[in-house]
């Protein structure tokens, strides 16, 4: 019994040991890599979006297509639901 207590106790100590290396010196490495890639991500798509604008000064008009509207006459018979008692 003491001998278990004893294992235990060593490799509890032994794992909080490990995972406090690990949180003080290489979750805050991954954490920086990371941050640098999305960093870089988001300056390619800025740098796309900037790129499509027009420059300062200039106008632009961008209009929609019109949406035609559909053809009513070959759809049906509208009918007017009530809902009954029973």
């Amino acid at each position: 019994m003491l001998v278990g207590l004893i294992r235990f106790l060593f490799w509890f100590l032994l794992i909080s040991y490990i995972l406090k290396l690990l949180g003080r010196y290489i979750f805050p490495y991954l954490l920086k890599s990371y941050v640098k890639k999305k960093q870089s991500e988001f300056n390619q798509q800025f740098s796309q979006s900037q790129s499509n604008e027009e420059k300062e000064g200039e106008v632009s008009i961008k209009i929609k297509p019109k949406k035609s509207k559909s053809d009513t006459t070959k759809m049906g018979e509208y009918i007017d639901f009530e809902e009954v008692d029973e």
